[in-house]
């Protein structure tokens, strides 16, 4: 019998007293993990219209190169929670 990874709930950014904002527990890690993986390709698009201009183009570069990287981590994690726990067949 095995059980499903899920995530820990993580407070990552505090104002004050208060978790502003918040990783939610209890979330099948590949649901995490696809959530992630469209908010990354969503920045990736976002960053490859900027590098065509002129005056961003190295930074907006150096931005996507750390974006794609983080992407790829993204696919690997996914890539390594077994199929019977919700993993990628």
């Amino acid at each position: 019998m095995s059980t499903t990874p899920m995530t820990l709930t993580h407070e990552f950014n505090n104002q004050g007293l208060h978790s502003v904002f918040e990783a939610v527990g209890g979330i099948p890690i590949h649901e995490s993990l696809d959530a992630a993986t469209d908010r990354l390709e969503a920045v990736l698009a976002g960053l490859r219209d900027l590098m065509t201009e002129p005056s961003v183009s190295n930074q907006v570069t150096l931005i996507y190169f750390a974006a794609d990287a983080a992407l790829a981590l993204c696919y690997a994690a996914h890539a390594g929670v077994a199929p019977e726990q919700g993993g990628a067949a």
